[in-house]
């Protein structure tokens, strides 16, 4: 008789009970998929850098000598072992696809051959890059996210006077130079092309750089040991090159809201189904109790009931889960080997964790069965008496209207379901608003503070032309003034200036750093914003970022040595700050400080300040009229500027 009245009720009933299946499938799909991602976002990064053999400290040689710098480590007492990875120094203009550029990348690109790699490469399935093809070659970093290649596409790699055709076999995922903000991306090639670039003596002279990976037994005295290693272009630790990654890492914060988001909405949504379902069969239910059954038979069909529709919507939702989760993890894994090796168990973890909170919210609401008379519940559960107010509202001392009154005492009349939409509407909401708010910020020049930049009207970023300064072709004087006059040749008249990076070693009771050091000749220490202190107002006062002064241990009005360019001079810290710059180990020298030209051979950006002040429509006119002349895209305006810096791109 029960399987006859199920079997019956389940026809009968057909689209309601197809709707509730529907919603056991998607709460399944969510819960099973956003438990997954959440589990592997967190400890997703630490996972990807042991996959990928991480060491503890990496230094980049891209123009000294890297023999000495073996030779160095191979001293060092801190340093456990050390591995080299020799490379080739590439530029957005050395890779071509039918004589254009393949894609623009600011900062320095690197070509190596897989037989010298000395981390782990991963392929777009996350598998490690054991071997390539020649005439093929891997591509990494922004460089994928900005050319558009299909696997077996031919493009140009030329590098001294010799010049490859390759096939793009893939992208290439590096923990070390991936992310977004290190904006470094590689060619991975087979060892006879890269073996055919050095027969080119100007590559050998001018191209060849190192990444060094080294192990240390104390990582914190490795990188203070460290820091006095000259020559490089980068030379820090593993906990920076984690936190280069913060943009992935948000991007994954937000897939948390998200997975808790859409695991909130389900179950409140399937809840209020369950209730509403239950409640639309008490005439049913008064039927069955006139005719005899039992509370608990009543009662137990509608759980035999349901727990079916549970396990086969658990069922298919655990199966849609799987594909739903590679989704969702895909903008997040794109740069990163995102995996979870009990993905399945904890998909089925889940799946039963659904039907059994299924099953709780069904006994919850089939309680009221053996409350209710047979003629309560035929009445859909109501007596047709009331012996306390309806509502806290009353018609007769009400000023609103008749609308409004009965929409503002309905809601006032059945607060729990009004409360379930609610806060739908309200996670719903929260979700959307994180990410606008999220993408709108990112793109605003409220952040340029933490650039440690002053406001300009236009900024040139182009690897090409910083490339002179880096390879100390040319000065950054010499390379602002030729800007300015071809500017001036062209109608507009303006004035540029730099933010210049000197790399220098400081030490404070025996601990040593190497942060980047901002300075600028045509601003002043003033221009730019502190958190404590003062700003600079001496050669020999210094500013320093949070994490610099914890690092040395220093505060401000502590004296701190810092060596430049051989000389060691004392330096008082007058101020704090913040900073993104090398991701916040960043310090900054007054304006009459006195440096060597040589000793500035990398700059922040282009900045220009036109001489008429023209309007921000005038500004666009000219951004654009200066990326026809120097035949480039990376020409911005201050918020262009700020996401080309933290290597966010949320238009």
């Amino acid at each position: 008789m029960y399987l006859r009245i199920l079997k019956k009720d389940l026809k009968r009933k057909k689209t309601m009970n197809i709707i509730l299946l529907l919603f056991v499938i998607l709460a399944t799909m969510f819960a099973s998929s956003s438990v997954n991602n959440i589990i592997t976002v967190m400890g997703g990064l630490d996972n990807y850098f042991e996959k990928a053999n991480m060491s503890d400290h990496f230094i980049i040689n891209l123009n000294g000598d890297s023999d000495e710098i073996s030779d160095m480590l191979s001293k060092k007492s801190n340093v456990k072992d050390f591995r080299r990875e020799d490379q080739l120094v590439v530029n957005d203009k050395d890779i071509t696809r039918n004589g254009k550029k393949l894609a623009e990348f600011p900062n320095a690109g690197l070509a190596l051959s897989i037989d010298s790699a000395q981390i782990n490469y991963f392929n777009r399935d996350n598998e490690i890059i054991k071997s390539v093809e020649p005439g093929w070659a891997y591509l990494t970093g922004t460089l994928v996210q900005k050319a558009d290649l299909e696997t077996g596409d031919e493009f140009q790699v030329k590098i001294g006077d010799k010049e490859l055709t390759l096939k793009y076999a893939g992208i290439g995922k590096d923990a070390f130079l991936g992310s977004d903000m290190m904006g470094n991306p590689r060619v991975i090639m087979n060892n006879a092309d890269y073996e055919a670039f050095l027969e080119d003596e100007k590559v050998r002279e001018s191209s060849v750089a190192s990444v060094f990976y080294i192990n240390g037994n104390d990582p914190k005295a490795l990188e203070s040991d460290l820091s006095d290693i000259p020559n490089t272009s980068f030379n820090k630790g593993i906990s920076l090159v984690k936190t280069s990654y913060i943009m992935n890492t948000l991007i994954a914060g937000l897939l948390l809201i998200v997975s808790v988001c859409l695991i909130l909405v389900s179950f409140v949504v399937l809840s209020f189904t369950i209730s509403f379902t239950i409640n639309e069969e008490f005439r049913e239910i008064g039927v069955m109790k006139a005719l005899g059954l039992k509370n608990s038979s009543v009662r137990g069909l509608y759980l035999v009931k349901y727990l079916g529709i549970a396990i086969i919507g658990a069922a298919v939702g655990f199966a849609a889960s799987i594909p739903f989760s590679d989704m969702m993890l895909k903008s997040v894994s794109e740069n990163i080997v995102l995996t979870s090796d009990s993905s399945v168990m904890i998909g089925i973890l889940c799946s039963i964790a659904v039907v059994l909170i299924i099953m709780a919210f069904c006994w919850r609401c089939t309680r009221k069965i053996k409350k209710l008379s047979p003629i309560d519940a035929v009445r859909s559960g109501q007596t047709g008496e009331r012996f306390k107010k309806h509502g806290v509202l009353s018609l007769g001392k009400s000023k609103l209207g008749t609308t409004g009154f009965l929409a503002l005492n309905d809601v006032f009349s059945s607060p729990k379901q009004f409360g379930i939409m609610t806060v739908i509407f309200t996670v719903c909401l929260l979700l959307i608003m994180s990410l606008a708010n999220t993408a709108n910020t990112l793109a605003s020049k409220k952040l340029l503070p933490l650039m440690c930049s002053v406001e300009s009207d236009a900024y040139i970023t182009d690897t090409e032309m910083l490339m002179d300064i880096i390879k100390d072709e040319r000065s950054y004087k010499e390379v602002c003034a030729e800007i300015e006059q071809k500017l001036a040749d062209n109608g507009m008249p303006c004035k540029v200036h730099s933010e210049c990076i000197i790399a220098p070693t400081i030490e404070f009771k025996g601990k040593k750093a190497s942060p980047l050091f901002m300075y600028c000749k045509e601003t002043k220490a003033s221009d730019y914003t502190y958190s404590e202190g003062y700003a600079p107002k001496y050669s020999n006062e210094i500013a320093l970022t949070y994490s610099v002064a914890e690092k040395i241990g220093a505060k401000i009005g502590d004296k701190i040595n810092i060596t430049v360019n051989g000389k060691t001079d004392e330096y008082i810290i007058s101020a704090l700050f913040q900073s993104i710059i090398q991701l916040g180990e960043t310090g900054r020298f007054h304006e009459s400080l006195e440096l060597p030209d040589e000793m500035i051979n990398q700059v922040l950006g282009i900045q220009i300040d036109f001489d008429d002040s023209p309007d921000e429509k005038e500004i666009a006119s000219r951004i654009k009229k200066i990326k026809d002349i120097y035949g480039t895209k990376y020409v911005d305006d201050t918020d262009g500027f700020v996401m080309a810096c933290i290597g966010a791109d949320v238009k």
